[in-house]
């Protein structure tokens, strides 16, 4: 995506108008279900119809200033086409089952983690870690407050428009969020599973309205950076101390393939380790206490201890790294992609139908990310990193909403701190709940 010697535009290294054609083929095929299916056509498509967006989203002006560029760009238009019937039925399946059934999303996941944890220094990530779970408390406790106080002026209810807005929308998403709460909504009101779907169905577009407004507030974030640089780390959570200089720098360290190799078995390991360890061994989940922590909390906090401990070999550490920095750079838009095909924008049309309701959810979003501003100044947090991690990536839709949020706001390296925020963070908000549903319901 850049021009060559000769000022002749390149994308992914090919000549534009030959990349163009094949982005034209590719969609024509995904549009008459002829393109192959699996991995490859999925991965296929992705790659080339998704960075050609992405591109163009980050061309378009205004757009690619304030509202997230390429990243928001290429979720939105695949949504349209998923919306207006220009994916034909078996790609549509196809796109939806790599990024879940197949684990793409994991894998970028899983990859972003483990170099954005590795390249953090010890005593910093000890730090920051020690401060990022109040934090997170401080942008619920305002999320709720400043979404209740719209719901008693608009005559939703103090209590009702917490309930319905602000505990979905700081839930975590989805399968980790929305649907466990409406499980424990239908309990509390003594109903069945139709009604837990009911409530569910109102949470989705609740949830997704929410998202859309934390991956704009993330690219405004993005833009606030610029202009006042002394608001943000650039990636980095905490204010330096002036002894946190860290002993390698990764980024200056030489790696060839076999190190990308070394970086990707390192976190493909990880991950395995702390699913199992998340559905075997871990306490807390075998508890029965109606939530469980997801694998990617474990697995930050498993590389985290990787980590601190200065166990793995500098080279190691560089591969994942490196490997983190190539997943951002070229699989970031094919992802935004199979995100975007798993949403349509009537979705966000429903919750128009009572402005009070987008009060709410746009209330609860400046509460989290006001409360995460204040708490994280007495931790040292940069404004900008804290309140997109620890306040909108509660806010979003889960993991795809991370990759969206940071994307916009193009903070992909602070992944680790998202995942916090979308796994522990959400396994707190289904214990507020749970409180809220038994109590007032």
């Amino acid at each position: 995506m850049k021009n060559d010697t000769n000022n002749k535009l390149t994308i992914l290294g090919f000549p534009g108008w030959m990349f163009v054609i094949m982005a034209i083929v590719l969609f024509f095929l995904g549009k008459t279900d002829m393109l192959l299916g699996g991995m490859v056509g999925a991965l296929g498509y992705a790659m080339v119809v998704g960075t050609l967006l992405g591109w163009i989203g980050n061309k378009i002006p205004v757009w690619k200033t304030w509202f997230g560029g390429g990243m928001l760009f290429s979720s939105l238009a695949t949504a349209a086409f998923a919306t207006y019937g220009l994916l034909g039925v078996k790609t549509l399946k196809n796109l939806n089952a790599f990024n879940g059934s197949m684990g793409f999303l994991n894998l970028y996941i899983l990859i972003l983690i483990t170099g954005s944890v590795l390249s953090i220094d010890r005593k910093m990530l000890i730090r920051s870690f020690a401060g990022y779970i109040p934090t997170i408390l401080g942008g619920v406790v305002l999320s709720m407050l400043f979404c209740g106080a719209v719901g008693a002026v608009t005559g939703i209810g103090f209590v009702e428009s917490m309930m319905d807005f602000a505990i979905p929308i700081m839930g975590g998403g989805n399968g980790a969020g929305i649907t466990p709460m409406s499980k424990m909504w239908a309990a509390a009101k003594g109903l069945g599973d139709e009604a837990a779907s009911q409530w569910w169905a109102g949470a989705f577009a609740t949830i997704s309205l929410g998202n859309l407004c934390a991956v704009f507030m993330s690219a405004l974030l993005n833009k606030l950076g610029q202009m006042k640089p002394n608001l943000t780390g650039n990636g980095q959570l905490m204010r330096s101390t002036g002894n946190d200089k860290a002993a390698v720098n990764l980024d200056e360290v030489e790696i060839g393939a076999g190190d990308y190799a070394t970086g990707l078995a390192l976190g493909l390991f990880c991950f395995a380790i702390a699913t199992f360890y998340g559905k075997h061994i871990s306490f807390i989940n075998k508890a029965g206490l109606g939530f469980k922590i997801h694998e990617f909390a474990f697995m930050v906090i498993l590389i985290a201890i990787l980590n601190i401990s200065d166990i793995l070999p500098v080279q190691v550490r560089a591969g994942a790294r490196g490997m983190q920095l190539f997943f951002v750079k070229y699989m970031s838009f094919p992802l935004m992609v199979t995100v975007g095909v798993g949403s349509k924008l009537t979705d966000y049309a429903k919750v128009f139908t009572n402005p009070a309701n987008f009060l709410c959810i746009i209330a609860t979003v400046l509460g989290a990310m006001l409360g995460t501003y204040i708490v994280g100044n007495f931790f040292n947090f940069y404004p900008v990193e804290g309140m997109l991690t620890a306040g909108l990536c509660m806010a979003n839709g889960g993991g795809s909403g991370d990759v969206q949020c940071l994307g916009a706001a193009n903070r992909m390296d602070m992944m680790s701190y998202a995942q916090i925020s979308s796994r522990i963070g959400g396994a707190i908000m289904l214990v507020i709940a749970s409180f809220f549903f038994g109590r007032f319901l």
